[in-house]
């Protein structure tokens, strides 16, 4: 199999990093600048510096066009706000394609997610989706980790398997796609607000309880979104959304955190090295639930966006949290 990385941020450097131990790649970098720099220092330079980077089994290349022409599995590693752009000119290309998508967000002027996206633009990808909880900073410690590969090809699972599986990264293989995709989005959310509770002065013991109600909630918003049997104590669910909530690698817990010790969102975002995908997914998910008419099943997300778009008092809207936590 031909295997392609589109994006060379952390997370698509920790995933060329765990790909390249036991297989040959093409990375597309967008920047020609980086990608000489990844050649010639075999590192990424602006991401995951520490991360020593395999180039034996790596193309480097600018080409997007060959990239996705030459490959049999391409793993999107894009910011959300940045997957149309990428992607919107070159639909033809991923016909008959094994399209996995490691992309946390939602396209925020569509309304979509990455599988609703991709589903427009080609009815001829095989579409799965990556998720964790597997911080790319570890993964460049190659501390162990876990994946979880959410596709309905079950032909494909051994294939994954052997893509994805090093001795420090184990392999979940998952059929439920959209619900893995949307906890993905959900957790950043969430990690923001306990990063606020946490810049409040909130402690471990109340935490613990935010993060309990998040989870409830998150079980609440699949079964709208795409109601079937799932246990969300799996890794892909609580796991993502435990590691998001409590690491300090979290930028959306950091985020957070920032603007509870009184930093403006504004300046909080402008202190940000990387992007933080739950500011933008937190504005997307209340037009989505405010379009389901499922406000009332979300109090977090819509305190959240409160928070981050309202200007509303932090401490007063965590208060309101209150009943819903108890």
């Amino acid at each position: 199999m031909n295997i392609s990385v589109i994006g060379a941020g952390s997370w698509g450097t920790a995933i060329a990093h765990i790909i390249s131990k036991n297989n040959k790649l093409t990375w597309w970098v967008r920047r020609e600048k980086l990608a000489k720099q990844i050649v010639n220092k075999k590192r990424n330079t602006k991401y995951l510096t520490n991360c020593k980077i395999n180039t034996k089994n790596i193309y480097v290349t600018t080409d997007l066009i060959s990239a996705l022409t030459e490959a049999t599995i391409i793993i999107v590693a894009v910011p959300s706000s940045f997957v149309k752009t990428v992607f919107n000119d070159h639909a033809a290309l991923l016909d008959n394609k094994i399209l996995l998508s490691a992309t946390k967000g939602v396209l925020p002027d569509l309304l979509i997610t990455p599988k609703q996206y991709f589903s427009n633009l080609s009815n001829k990808i095989e579409y799965g989706v990556i998720s964790g909880p597997c911080h790319a900073e570890e993964v460049a410690q190659e501390k162990t980790s876990f994946l979880t590969i959410s596709s309905n090809i079950p032909p494909r699972k051994n294939d994954f398997i052997k893509v994805f599986k090093t001795p420090f990264i184990n392999v979940k293989i998952s059929s439920d796609i959209i619900g893995c995709e949307y906890a993905s989005i959900l957790k950043n959310i969430y990690a923001i607000m306990v990063g606020i509770a946490s810049g409040l002065g909130y402690g471990d013991n109340f935490l613990a309880v935010l993060i309990t109600a998040s989870t409830n909630e998150l079980k609440r918003l699949l079964n709208h979104m795409d109601p079937k049997e799932r246990s969300v104590s799996q890794p892909a669910y609580l796991g993502d959304l435990l590691v998001t909530c409590y690491s300090t690698y979290s930028r959306n817990r950091s985020l957070g955190t920032a603007i509870g010790k009184g930093l403006s969102v504004e300046n909080a975002i402008e202190d940000m090295t990387m992007v933080a995908e739950g500011y933008s997914a937190t504005a997307s998910l209340k037009k989505i639930i405010t379009q389901m008419k499922i406000k009332k099943e979300a109090p977090i997300v819509m305190r959240t966006y409160n928070i981050l778009y309202l200007e509303k008092e932090p401490k007063k809207e965590i208060k309101q949290l209150f009943k819903v936590m108890s």
